[in-house]
């Protein structure tokens, strides 16, 4: 897997590559890689920061994903999509 990002104020350009079978795939929107971007900029000691972040126009799947990390270290995602499975897990 690689995520990618240009960081272009206040828009960013975002890919995110990974592997199925013998074929490297895009993922239009990770808002999973987007949360961890921001840990990277906690640890990076970049926080507080926000950025809009465009992903999926290469692949045609225009996506558009918020990302602000607070100076306390809260890392919000925001976006809208189209659900395609839910779940929940008991401990």
């Amino acid at each position: 897997m690689a995520y990618l990002w240009a960081a272009d104020e206040p828009t960013w350009t975002v890919r995110f590559f990974f592997t199925n079978l013998d074929a490297v795939l895009e993922d239009p929107a990770t808002g999973s890689a987007c949360a961890n971007l921001g840990g990277w900029h906690i640890a990076q000691r970049r926080a507080p920061m926000s950025a809009t972040l465009r992903q999926g126009d290469a692949v045609g799947r225009p996506s558009r994903l918020g990302l602000r990390v607070d100076a306390d270290g809260g890392i919000y995602v925001t976006g809208s999509v189209i659900e395609l499975g839910r779940g929940s897990v008991h401990l």
